[in-house]
């Protein structure tokens, strides 16, 4: 049986593209068979040091164990039964992710195929530089930049407009990428059930694909009055760290798209798709693009995968985007081989 040793950890800062940064814990779990499985958690900021505790405890508390046994692991983490604060769920993530990286080396397959396998190329849209600016040619250049990237959807974030601004901001969208490309909507919670709908009404002329986070996500209510009182899609469910988390969000469908963040590990997130599934409700990732693209990959009711691309430079290869899809790697497990350069480069002191 091959069992778990112990683990590498680094904490960096990366800066890509003049627009996103990100304080990473980037986890290396070893294997006493040569395996290592490699993962990453992000949105840390000043919390980076706590967080990098927590995974290292838990990483204690499975030394010893099988790594292709996940559910064993799960319950020695103590992930079932009780809520989570959002950092320990984020460790555990982190934990869950590299034991799928094993599972997969270990059977020489890509992580999406042991998951399912619905397909080897997933739909994405660019998640980054289109946010609201008060130069308006700079987004327009921006959403054409996207385009001209191989791009045929981009989202941006409208949560703190004014009506008039948010209307001029996708209008500007719409006339700079043209009918084809899909503009996704995403207002971070902060609208009420009224201004969503006021606000997606008068958006409409300019064909938002969806309307993510319309409103808080414990009010299941009033999620559920937005996508009965709008004409496209509503998608939410980023915030949740727990599987129960999105059992009101399906059953009273509240939404048409179920969101699932890496926060549930690629395990959790599995079995949220499915429940979805159930009910006929799409799922679609929030960020770590290079590994939820796995699960879009394997499901049947996978939609599209946000490419945000705050990790990629600690990478040697990702997958590229054709044509608006990403192509899933066929190497073992996630595809993924850490560069131990960039490692170097972006270590962030601040974090250990």
């Amino acid at each position: 049986m091959m069992k778990i040793t112990g683990c590498r950890t680094h904490v960096v800062r990366v800066g890509h593209d003049e627009s996103i940064n990100g304080v990473h814990i980037v986890l290396r779990l070893q294997t006493d068979a040569g395996l290592e499985g490699i993962s990453y958690i992000t949105r840390l900021h000043d919390a980076a040091p706590a967080a990098l505790s927590v995974v290292r405890l838990y990483v204690d508390r499975i030394v010893g164990m099988d790594p292709l046994a996940p559910e064993a692991i799960t319950d020695r983490l103590l992930l079932r039964g009780r809520p989570l604060p959002w950092f320990e769920a984020r460790a555990a993530s982190a934990i869950d992710v590299a034991l799928w990286d094993i599972r997969g080396k270990a059977a020489g397959q890509p992580v999406y195929k042991l998951m399912g396998g619905a397909r080897d190329r997933v739909a994405c849209y660019a998640s980054w530089r289109i946010e609201p600016d008060k130069d308006l040619d700079k987004v327009a250049r921006s959403a054409e930049r996207h385009v001209a990237s191989g791009f045929r959807a981009m989202k941006c974030h409208l949560g703190r407009e004014s009506l008039s601004r948010a209307v001029e901001h996708m209008r500007v969208l719409r006339e700079a990428v043209g009918p084809e490309v899909d503009i996704m909507v995403d207002v971070n919670q902060q609208w009420s059930v009224k201004q969503a709908i006021a606000y997606t009404r008068a958006l409409a002329p300019f064909q938002p694909y969806w309307l993510e986070d319309a409103t808080s996500n414990v009010d299941f209510e009033g999620l559920r009055q937005v996508s009965e009182a709008i004409e496209i899609p509503t998608c939410a469910g980023e915030t949740y760290y727990s599987i129960a988390s999105f059992r009101p969000l399906v059953e009273h469908r509240c939404v048409d798209i179920v969101m699932v963040d890496q926060d549930l590990g690629l395990s959790g997130a599995l079995k949220v798709a499915h429940l979805a599934e159930i009910y006929g409700l799409k799922v679609v990732p929030h960020l770590a693009t290079e590994i939820l693209a796995h699960l879009i990959a394997a499901v049947s009711n996978g939609l599209t995968v946000e490419y945000y691309p705050w990790a990629l430079p600690l990478f040697k290869q990702v997958p590229p985007v054709e044509s608006g899809e990403l192509v899933m790697s066929s190497r073992p497990g996630l595809g993924l081989e850490l560069d131990e350069s960039a490692l170097s480069h972006y270590a962030y002191a601040g974090g250990n």
